[in-house]
């Protein structure tokens, strides 16, 4: 419950964000540009947050080889993420419009498809493991 509820506070933020930018450059203080640059900062930065914690998300469910195997499998993923989230921040603060829109896109499916790759491997290593009773 304590997850669900820091995630609506997070939610509730991140729109409190938004339609602040929103009515900033409504009034002129900020530009369009500006504030489509910084929620997608916000977004880049509030991923990286997130992936830093995938790694400790997971108890004890097996055999200590299958949970070693778990715990590579999120530690690449997190990473991965964390580092896809940096880059998406920082090509939205620093590179052109057009490029960053591409890029930042391109980056975190790059990260997306290392996780998957990764956990495909653990999978096939960790059914292994169990046909062998380890």
């Amino acid at each position: 419950m304590r997850s669900i509820a820091s995630a609506l506070v997070l939610a509730a933020a991140f729109l409190a964000l938004s339609a602040g930018l929103r009515y900033a450059a409504n009034i002129d203080l900020i530009s369009d540009e500006t504030m489509k640059r910084t929620v997608q900062v916000v977004i880049g930065l509030g991923l990286a947050i997130y992936s830093n914690f995938t790694p400790k998300q997971i108890g004890p469910q097996g055999s200590p080889a299958i949970e070693a195997w778990k715990q590579k499998m999120l530690r690449v993923a997190g990473w991965s993420m964390v580092l896809a989230g940096l880059t998406y921040a920082a090509l939205w603060a620093f590179a052109p419009l057009g490029f960053a829109g591409t890029a930042s896109v391109a980056v975190v499916v790059t990260a997306m498809v290392v996780s998957l790759g990764y956990a495909i491997r653990c999978i096939a290593a960790c059914q292994i493991l169990s046909t062998r009773g380890a």
